[in-house]
């Protein structure tokens, strides 16, 4: 007899074949935070994400504990017909000069995983790194590069136990930025413990070629976050080398573009992702819309449709 977790996965394969194209083994969703401005929670989240066609989302632990507990958010997961893509840990809160900080970030993110991971029947635990600050990017010594990364070995070990794969995400303004300390991370973690989240505009506005990063890592891709960007921050049209604008810039304009703003090159990438037969998941990955931004119906009808229409993704009707 099936457990529940192997209950989901079938189901989930069963309805990635039903909604994808031929030769399509990925599937589409959107992460929570975008619907944080929507009331009430969590309900307001799953239905939109549900209504748009939308196959699962990126939840974070708050989501869940908003109907009380793990197995009742499941059951609304079930009754909106959405799996888990990813599950957003928070962070890991990295300080080599506090051994308590470092024990603590990798207890909890553990913790995480088995608590609420792998009862929702997700696969992947994604977090963001410490913010940087004011540092600039490469900063980093080489043992403080050693140590971040025997940090995340150390919880990628600890969450594959509990079922679920640990991927952290290069963003813009936390520790692992450029194409440099990608590498340099990359190099010095297990590629059996340690896997990525690639965003396509935090990647560009790093200076990273989202095409050609996803050629280089795709082996340790866990997951992905789709977003846009200016031309003008995009490393294949313009030579944009980074570092990334500052927060102060998005601020006062949101470098996180809708799709068609032709910094990047969606139709390469998924074409990649074709290539390669990717089996797993896609995420938008934009911020609530900003009072200047439009009308929500509005933009999420033309997301769907330029998924559809112009990526060729089969969402539900």
């Amino acid at each position: 007899m099936l457990n529940r977790r192997e209950f989901l996965a079938a189901s989930l394969s069963m309805s990635a074949v039903a909604y994808a194209l031929p030769g399509d083994r990925f599937r589409w969703a959107c992460t929570s935070g975008m619907f944080r401005e929507l009331t009430p929670q969590p309900e307001a989240t799953l239905k939109n994400v549900a209504k748009y066609g939308f196959h699962g989302l990126e939840a974070y632990p708050e989501l869940a504990d908003g109907l009380g507990s793990v197995n009742k958010f499941n059951a609304a997961l079930n009754a909106h017909g959405l799996a888990i893509a990813t599950f957003w840990g928070g962070g890991v809160y990295w300080d080599p000069k506090n051994a308590a900080n470092v024990r603590k970030t990798v207890a909890e993110n553990i913790r995480l995983a088995r608590d609420y991971v792998a009862p929702c029947g997700g696969k992947y635990l994604k977090v963001n790194l410490t913010e940087r600050g004011p540092a600039k990017p490469n900063w980093m010594t080489p043992d403080q590069i050693r140590i971040l990364a025997q940090t995340l070995n150390e919880i990628g070990r600890g969450t594959m136990d509990a079922g679920v794969k640990f991927a952290f995400h290069p963003h813009t303004w936390t520790l692992v930025e450029s194409s440099q300390e990608v590498k340099q991370i990359m190099d010095l973690t297990d590629p059996k413990l340690v896997y990525l989240i690639a965003d396509t505009a935090h990647l560009s506005l790093g200076g990273n070629d989202p095409v050609k990063f996803l050629r280089e890592y795709y082996p340790r891709i866990a997951g992905i976050h789709f977003k846009d960007v200016k031309p003008q921050y995009s490393p294949a049209k313009s030579g944009w080398k980074g570092p990334a604008p500052s927060r102060e810039q998005h601020e006062k304009e949101n470098l996180y573009k809708d799709f068609g703003a032709g910094g990047v090159d969606f139709v390469g990438f998924v074409q990649v992702l074709r290539e390669k037969g990717y089996d797993s998941w896609i995420s938008l990955d934009f911020d609530p819309l900003r009072p200047d931004e439009g009308d929500f119906d509005k933009t999420m009808t033309f997301r769907r449709k330029y998924l559809v229409e112009t990526l060729k993704a089969t969402l539900k009707s």
